[in-house]
């Protein structure tokens, strides 16, 4: 081996092309080497000699055919999904990472890929482990030899870390075949099947040969106990049922994933299936149930022509399954580099040669099994894999699922052996499958593949894969909208669908973020600038929009503020607004309030602009919110709200827009107070009784302030709330048009002496007594 490049893997040049993206290789393998010999290897592995007898033992015959069925029933669904999947998209490496973060996104495919990469990596290890376990058996006379009378031999090659050092040299040996290639270690897996075939082939006829019908009545009713039971049986034998994405994992050197992937592995799935099929026949009519359950492996190795072809069947088993794992893993890490799902990751991406060839993941693989060899047990780790791979098959499951039933006119399969309701029986039995085999270990899995999915979800990874979440959330809007539009509205189920209009963007950065705070993100809110353009050039006018949705996204975003983000380029602001008001819905999801703020400009002008603005709000029946922005210290706490309490219908629409402010994080730790002027002491007591009661009624936690004084309304407003209050809330009290410009005109005066103010004026839609 090349040790220099292994090295200059590890430590790469400055010259190194890591981040320019490497073209596809062309596809080397069919359906036979790339896809049904890796499946076949992975599913008869070590199961099949070490533990089918065992099972068969406690479930007897019609109990084990029931294991055996539902175990490739919940594969062979899978295998389904898996074929539409790839028969609907371009594959390419990465395999079921690849077509999972095609259908679900990237936070869902990163969260399978890497749990999937860490399960074979260690998986690697596990299968090693057990072709050591069965090498000491054999070589045990000679370490009893040398061990002399006083320690077996195990316990002699154990104290001096033999298996350890055996499955480090066989790691190391398995890491030579895949470094120097996927065409290498192909031919080796043929050699491997040749084998491994010979050894079943010789259990078989041996098996038959010794078929005794009396044996075989007693073998057919199952003999379960407290600790063996059916669902401990089935945990036991599932594993067998595994390997089916051996194929998959290999779609970026498969000359025609689309047709080998489905093909190839339910070829696989029907070989094996009938190879256990008649194993369970043969080892109930051949061998007793105490046999099976004490000494499973000497049963098989005592039906078979042959016994030293067992012993190579096992040692097949074992390493085409830990060499199967060595090719998988590397390309699911390699694939997630290129996507660049994370920077750590990125360095993995890149492949060698031609074939490009998943070097620098095959050497972190190799890293890990060896680790985790010399790190002890692997019983329990063994547990946690089988839960990966469940979770990946459910996931397989889930993807076809929501691309099926999204309705998307891109889901086009030309695999046709496939409905969604297989792939939610699928993915139902995955998950009764986990929860089966072990609940902890299965809520530990989904907890790590749960943590890494929110970490990439929380990235916003921007991609153009065009994936089924899009597709199911769109079906799922259609459905909901439609259902809308036949329901009437009740004041109960009343949120804000609020419009803050904007004519200089960068200036009008406080109203945009106010009206965050009045949605909360508890309704729906949209952003629209209207730019007066007077050149009648359509194309221009065009770009202009796009320019101003493309700002508006850039200052939403840098503002963390959840937004649609509008623009209307008109040659009057007016007809703008009156434009974008009367087109701005789908069905029932329509503006119900407006957001604007006071012109900056003190004149005759920038007045009756803003009171034409008024005049098309009262037209459409809208809410209006009308801004007096001041300095606010953004991050302040324990802000105080001041709520002027003058009659139900704005008041009710005031305390709804207070009460949603303190959702936002901003706003959270604010403190509330209604306050209302009377005249004398008898007015007060009523107003207390009034207010408190609908303090009660409104569920509001907000402090009731009654001031007595027959001055000036403004005048009290001003001196109460002008130096204490951070924001105050004042009602618009009008039913028409021209008497709210005049109550505007009347408080112009007042707002310069306070803090931020909103005017409300509600259309009496809102109600908070509900």
């Amino acid at each position: 081996m090349d040790i220099q490049k292994i090295l200059s893997l590890l430590f790469p040049t400055k010259n190194s092309s890591d981040s320019e993206p490497a073209s596809n290789p062309m596809g080397r393998f069919g359906i036979w080497g790339g896809v049904f010999t890796p499946c076949v290897l992975t599913i008869l592995g070590v199961i099949m000699f070490m533990r089918t007898g065992f099972v068969v033992g406690y479930s007897g015959l019609w109990m084990g055919l029931a294991i055996l069925g539902l175990s490739k029933m919940i594969t062979t669904l899978t295998t389904l999904s898996l074929s539409a999947i790839s028969t609907n998209t371009e594959v390419r490496g990465g395999g079921v990472y690849f077509m999972i973060s095609r259908v679900l996104g990237p936070d869902f495919g990163g969260a399978i890929g890497i749990t999937l990469f860490i399960a074979q990596a260690v998986g690697v290890s596990f299968y090693v482990i057990g072709f050591t376990e069965a090498l000491m058996g054999v070589l045990e006379p000679l370490f009893s030899w040398m061990g002399g009378d006083e320690v077996s031999g195990l316990q002699f090659a154990s104290s001096l870390f033999i298996p350890q050092i055996v499955s480090t040299i066989t790691i190391g040996g398995l890491f030579y075949l895949t470094f120097k290639g996927a065409d290498v270690a192909i031919k080796v897996q043929y050699i491997v099947l040749a084998i491994l075939l010979v050894s079943i082939a010789s259990f078989l006829i041996g098996g038959l040969m010794d078929f005794d019908p009396k044996i075989f009545a007693d073998n057919k009713a199952s003999a379960f106990t407290s600790e063996i039971s059916f669902w401990a049986a089935f945990a036991i034998f599932f594993p067998a049922a595994t390997g089916i994405t051996a194929g998959a994992n290999m779609s970026g050197d498969l000359k025609n994933p689309e047709k080998s992937i489905p093909w190839g592995t339910l070829l696989a799935i029907l070989f094996t299936t009938t190879i256990y099929l008649l194993q369970i026949f043969l080892v109930s009519g051949s061998t007793s149930r105490t046999d099976l359950i004490a000494e499973p492996f000497e049963a098989i190795k005592k039906m078979s022509l042959f016994s030293p072809f067992i012993i190579l069947g096992v040692f097949a088993a074992t390493l085409s399954s830990a060499l199967g794992s060595f090719l998988g893993a590397p390309r699911i890490l390699q694939a997630m580099g290129k996507d660049r799902l994370m920077g750590a990751l990125i360095y993995f991406g890149k492949g060698e040669g031609p074939s490009e060839e998943p070097q620098r993941a095959t050497i972190l693989t190799f890293v890990i099994a060896v680790l985790v060899i010399w790190a002890g047990d692997l019983n329990a780790v063994a547990e946690v894999i089988s839960m990966f791979f469940l979770i990946a098959y459910g996931m397989i499951n889930l993807s076809a699922f929501v691309e099926s039933k999204s309705g998307n006119p891109s889901f086009r399969p030309t695999f046709k052996l496939f409905h969604w309701s297989t792939a939610l029986i699928g993915a139902i039995g995955c998950v009764i499958a986990m929860m089966k085999i072990n609940d902890s270990y299965a809520l530990l899995a989904l907890a790590i593949s749960g943590l890494i999915y929110f970490y990439l979800k929380k990235r916003n990874i921007q991609t153009d894969y065009g994936d089924a979440k899009r597709g199911y959330i769109f079906k799922s809007i259609r459905e909901s909208l439609y259902l809308l539009e036949g329901s009437k509205v009740h004041s109960k189920n009343w949120r804000p669908q609020l419009v803050a209009i904007t004519e200089d963007i960068q200036q009008d950065l406080p109203t945009i973020r106010a009206g965050s705070w009045l949605e909360a993100r508890r309704g729906l809110y949209s952003v629209v600038n209207i730019h007066e353009r007077i050149e009648s050039d359509y194309v221009t006018r065009h770009s202009l929009f796009n320019d101003r949705v493309k700002e508006l996204k850039q200052v939403l975003n840098s503002e963390n503020i959840i937004a649609f983000p509008e623009s209307i380029v008109a040659k009057d602001f007016h007809e703008g607004l009156f434009t974008f008001l009367q087109s701005a819905s789908i069905g029932v999801l329509k503006p119900n309030s407006i957001l604007v703020s006071l012109p900056k400009e003190d004149s005759a002008a920038s007045d009756m602009k803003f009171l034409k603005t008024m005049d098309i709000v009262a037209t459409f029946h809208l809410n209006l919110v009308i801004m007096s922005p001041k300095d606010l210290a953004l991050n302040k706490k324990g802000r105080l709200i001041d709520l002027w309490w003058r009659e139900e219908t704005n008041g009710s629409l005031m305390a709804l827009f207070a009460y949603l402010m303190t959702l936002d994080s901003s706003w959270s730790q604010s403190k509330i107070r209604i306050m209302k002027i009377v005249s004398s002491e008898r007015d007060r007591s009523a107003a207390e009784k009034r207010l408190n009661s609908l303090k009660l009624q409104i569920r509001l936690d907000a402090e009731i302030k009654i001031i007595e004084s027959s001055e000036d309304a403004n005048e009290v407003i001003a001196r109460t709330s002008g130096t204490t209050a951070d924001l105050v809330f004042l009602g618009v009290g009008a039913t028409s048009g021209e008497e709210a410009k005049d109550s505007i005109r009347h408080a112009k005066p007042l707002l310069k002496k306070l803090p931020t103010t909103f005017l409300v004026w509600s259309n009496g839609e809102a109600d908070i007594f509900v």
